[in-house]
């Protein structure tokens, strides 16, 4: 394993520096047409990926998020109309909750899409090529929390070592 040194922290300071200018220019070309910030919009798009609902906890596991930070931006939705909840009576667990995209939260969503798409375009992709993607694509696989776990590796298997 390579050495902590000033330059890997460099980097590491500068990929947190620029993940957060280009959600903030995200957010800003989303503020200026819609008047609804990139948080709203991401619950919005987590449902439409999860087939238009889903479970909070899914939905905060989908957007690698606490669930208190998505149940306040789903409260919100709810206020606005776009998402309902509906409770599910599965057993004795009474809390049970779906999220489901109202007509009026896909219709937003589908909207507001093409407006993140473009500023994702003019932001991003814009200065990428396709060699740029893919590089990119590798390290962010690499450093995903499943690739910390090799199923190949036996030595990983935790499930192995309880008894």
């Amino acid at each position: 394993m390579p050495r902590l040194d000033n330059v890997r922290v460099g980097a590491w300071r500068d990929l947190q520096a620029l993940v957060g200018e280009l959600e903030r220019g995200i957010d800003d070309q989303l503020r200026a047409e819609w008047d609804i910030n990139i948080g709203w919009f991401d619950v919005l798009s987590s449902l439409q990926r999860l087939g238009g609902s889903a479970r909070p906890l899914d939905i905060a596991s989908d957007l690698r998020l606490p669930a208190s930070s998505v149940s306040r931006r789903l409260d919100r939705l709810e206020e606005e109309g776009w998402i309902a909840r509906h409770r599910k009576l599965v057993g004795a667990d009474q809390r049970a909750v779906d999220v489901e995209l109202t007509k009026s939260g896909r219709r937003l969503w589908r909207e507001m899409n093409t407006s993140y798409r473009r500023a994702v375009q003019s932001l991003f992709a814009a200065h990428l090529d396709d060699d740029d993607i893919a590089a990119l694509r590798s390290i962010v696989d690499r450093l995903s929390p499943e690739a910390a776990i090799d199923p190949a590796d036996p030595g990983d298997d935790l499930a192995d070592d309880v008894g």
